[in-house]
């Protein structure tokens, strides 16, 4: 069988033809072309002119080769989640957004004051992903919600998937909107489904992206619609984590120029004497953190906590002035390379405080709790600690081979409350040199027994 993945990239549109017989994966072809923004389809034709010369699209057309794309050229679906409890839906919208490639901009639980009608009218996320209430459950706010955004003069998408039992008469409040139906994120306390709602979300990708920048015109002339990239990349972690004897518990890093994503694939894991608390982790999790990057976001990465700058500077020999000045010039001119050894231990400082911060954003806490029985130690959140291998992904932590990240997590024992940051201490590090993995991930969609052992045997240490 032979598969064509490509991956419109917000810099880079990357692609490859692939030759797959049972397990063996042999890469073909690969070529990679600037992103064209202004319309994404004269970047994607010219990758897959170059990898598959010869009648590429009738080829597809006629099922003699498998297409399967993604693309991450938007920069993710923004999402703000509404719900009951605070933070059960920080949790699932979460959840339910990050694992279908969106990110998560604003929370808003119990009932819509006029502030937070106001604030959503005025910076209007892609998609307003309204639950609340168990199957059975809470009706009054949900009601009282939908009345309110239907009355407002938001203009967005709208994902309801909260209490079934009154779902039909949201969809009478919210006729004039853009509604979508889907599945309750919460049927039943602490038994999370987000896969309607995550569905619901690339559905409104597809709407949304594909319908403009160009990708229309892929759909049209090869009949295959695309992916999100993190979404394709969520998927493409679990098929490593069942497909590939060993990797039943690793963590995946890409650090870009404007976000750091975040996968852990493990089992949700408590050591003994532990009281759990908050929603059952699924086994693979994808967090996006949209204010740590090298280029777009490298003064906000710089702004960390004193003491986590601190031994960044220390550990890359740079003054904090020189630093910071460095770090706007980058979120000024994301262009910009590393073109001197100083330069290049500013992208490795920069780099060190993503992936710190982004990790411990990531992982759960242990905090003790004082009860009559005497002291318990309580964990919100995965358990990584026992984490034995980690990858880092995207361009520039593939490619550098000098970087560990094994000395900026050492650093994350205690969060700012003083709680035990739960990551992982002693793991072995691989990279994703030939940045294969977001191609190999749309590879998985055809076959992802094959896609999953070529990616970790093409990893290096």
């Amino acid at each position: 069988m032979k598969v064509v993945a490509i991956d419109i990239g917000s810099t880079w549109t990357k692609g490859a033809a692939f030759s797959v017989a049972g397990d063996e994966v042999e890469l073909l072809a690969r070529a990679t072309h600037p992103t064209t923004v202004a319309n994404l389809a004269d970047g994607f034709f010219e990758v897959l002119q170059t990898v598959v010369p010869d009648d590429a699209i009738g080829r597809i057309r006629r099922g003699e080769l498998r297409l399967h794309y993604s693309s991450s050229a938007k920069g993710g679906l923004a999402v703000a989640a509404l719900g009951l409890v605070p933070e059960v839906t920080l949790e699932i919208g979460k959840l339910a957004a990050q694992s279908a490639g969106a990110k998560l901009t604003q929370v808003f639980a119990y009932r819509l004051t006029r502030a937070d009608l106001a604030r959503l009218e005025e910076m209007p996320p892609d998609i307003l992903l309204f639950a609340g209430g168990t199957d059975g459950g809470n009706t009054r706010y949900v009601l009282a919600n939908a009345e309110a955004i239907a009355a407002s003069a938001l203009d967005c998408e709208i994902i309801y998937a909260g209490n079934r039992d009154v779902a039909d008469e949201v969809a009478a409040l919210l006729a004039g909107k853009r509604l979508t139906l889907a599945a309750n994120l919460l049927p039943a306390f602490n038994e999370p489904d987000p896969e309607p709602a995550r569905e619901a979300i690339r559905a409104v990708f597809l709407r949304a992206i594909v319908r403009g920048k160009g990708l229309d015109r892929i759909v049209e002339a090869t009949g295959v619609e695309p992916l999100p990239t993190p979404y394709a990349m969520l998927d493409y972690v679990e098929a490593i984590r069942t497909q590939v004897p060993g990797w039943e518990a690793f963590m995946l890093l890409d650090v870009g120029g404007a976000t750091t994503d975040v996968y852990s694939a493990c089992d949700s894991t408590a050591e003994p004497g532990v009281v759990v608390r908050g929603l059952p982790e699924p086994p693979v999790r994808r967090t996006v953190e949209g204010d740590l990057g090298l280029r777009v976001s490298a003064a906000v990465t710089a702004q960390a906590e004193p003491a986590t700058l601190d031994a960044a500077l220390t550990r890359a020999g740079l003054s904090a002035e020189v630093f910071a000045e460095a770090a706007q010039r980058r979120a000024a001119s994301p262009e910009i390379l590393a073109d001197s050894e100083a330069e290049r231990w500013v992208d490795i400082a920069l780099a060190g405080l993503c992936v710190a911060q982004a990790c411990e954003r990531h992982t759960g806490r242990h905090q003790p709790v004082h009860t009559p029985e005497g002291e318990v130690r309580v964990q919100t959140g995965r358990n990584l600690k026992t984490v034995g291998k980690v990858i880092g992904s995207g361009g520039w932590l593939g490619r550098q081979a000098d970087f560990d990240p094994r000395p900026w997590l050492a650093g994350r024992v205690l969060d700012a409350r003083g709680r035990q940051v739960l990551l992982p201490r002693r793991f072995d590090y691989y990279r994703d040199e030939d940045n294969l993995f977001p191609l190999l991930a749309n590879l998985a969609r055809a076959c992802p027994r094959a896609a999953a052992r070529a990616g970790v045997a093409r990893l290096k240490q």
